[in-house]
């Protein structure tokens, strides 16, 4: 650096970058300054003046070396890191998180208790200077979008919407979406629970598709007018309806049962090897809004004698789906084949996750299989490819045994 000035705020601007973001330190930051920065005599005069007046001002104190060195400073020391900010003319950090938090929370507070929890932790963050999915607390604009996106997606308006479409309704700009995108993927992760879920699953994980995919089954369900059937779900080995043509779907007969599979490999051997009545439906991991559709118009015209049973990997990603199912459905579904027996005999071993925390303390079918997951012993996964497809009318020992 060439400027004595430049030279010395940064000097302080780093020492309170250090304090701000380790406020609980039981110790000072404090550093030994770089006199080969500063060349000459007029440089040095200036420096030190500077370092005068933050001490005088009640920011730092300075430590002058002995003997030959007493007129050059050893060291520099931090004493009140808001006197320091207000030395360099800038906000102390927990000033401005605490007023970024201010504006934000009207926004957070329009949707699910999360993202005001997620603004939470973003505002303690900014209290330490730090930043969080790439936003500081200066950046007042980019955080009032995102919040407003977030709060929008909580109130599940991103439903069966393409991005451009999302983004105009919530923001009133087409364009506000892209430039949120990979910050909403990492922050939409925390809400899931899956840190390292792909973007375009967690995109279905909020109902956002840019083009809605068909959603595969097979079972006595059919598209259209009795005299002008499009699409009859007996087909084999399966059928498929594009969501928009959901308006026209009939229940041809109650089904047997109603079984849901996460995965595509299973769904195939199901619909192919049982033939017993029941209505199958591919979830795709983290069902779509067609998917839900689907099962919801099902759902609300079957018997309640029809059981409801979903089939997935026993994993935190397959606990995590079923317990979506519970809370997106009017119904909730059954395990199917999801057991810790079946996963210690077939599965592999696998560490705990406490990421599961939030199953265990529902009352989900699958809280016992969550604890163990989550807690252990002897955790296993188990991948539902590895079993082969079974009856769900008549349940084998496995599934009467329950869930844990």
């Amino acid at each position: 650096m060439t400027e004595t000035t430049e030279v010395g705020v940064a000097l302080l601007e780093a020492l309170l970058e250090r304090a701000e973001r380790n406020p609980q330190a039981t110790r000072a930051p404090s550093t030994a300054p770089d006199y080969d920065l500063v060349v000459t005599a007029e440089q040095l005069r200036r420096f030190h003046d500077l370092m005068a007046a933050a001490e005088r001002a009640g920011a730092v104190v300075l430590v002058w070396g002995r003997r030959e060195r007493q007129h050059l400073i050893e060291r520099v020391r931090v004493v009140d890191p808001q006197r320091l900010a207000t030395q360099l003319g800038r906000i102390p950090a927990v000033e401005s998180a605490r007023r970024l938090k201010e504006e934000l929370l009207p926004l957070a507070s329009t949707g699910e208790p999360w993202v005001v929890a997620l603004l939470d932790d973003m505002a303690s963050r900014w209290s330490r200077r730090e930043a969080v999915f790439r936003l500081t607390s200066n950046q007042t604009v980019a955080a009032r979008e995102f919040f407003t996106l977030l709060a929008a997606i909580s109130r599940r308006e991103a439903r069966g919407l393409d991005a451009r479409t999302f983004s105009l309704q919530a923001t009133k700009d087409s364009k506000t979406f892209d430039r949120h995108a990979s910050r909403l993927v990492a922050a939409l992760r925390i809400e899931l629970g899956e840190p390292d879920a792909a973007a375009d699953v967690v995109w279905a994980h909020i109902g956002l598709e840019r083009f809605s995919h068909p959603v595969h089954f097979r079972g006595p369900l059919s598209v259209g007018d009795a005299a002008h059937r499009l699409i009859d779900g007996r087909a084999r080995p399966f059928a498929s309806v594009h969501p928009e043509m959901l308006s026209d779907l009939r229940v041809l007969e109650p089904p047997t049962a109603v079984l849901t599979i996460e995965n595509y490999a299973s769904f195939n051997r199901q619909v192919r090897e049982i033939d017993d009545g029941s209505l199958v439906v591919y979830v795709a991991g983290f069902p779509a809004a067609g998917v839900i559709e689907l099962l919801s118009l099902v759902l609300d015209t079957v018997p309640v004698s029809v059981p409801f049973l979903h089939w997935g990997d026993v994993d935190c990603g397959g606990v995590r789906i079923f317990r979506y199912l519970e809370e997106n459905l009017v119904r909730r579904p059954r395990p199917h084949l999801m057991t810790n027996e079946l996963a210690r005999k077939f599965g592999r071993p696998a560490n705990p996750d406490a990421g599961l925390a939030s199953v265990v303390k529902s009352d989900s079918a699958l809280r016992d299989l969550a604890e163990w997951l989550a807690y252990g012993p002897d955790v296993y996964h188990l991948e539902q490819e590895a079993l082969d497809p079974q009856s769900v009318v008549l349940p084998g020992p496995e599934e009467r045994a329950g869930t844990a």
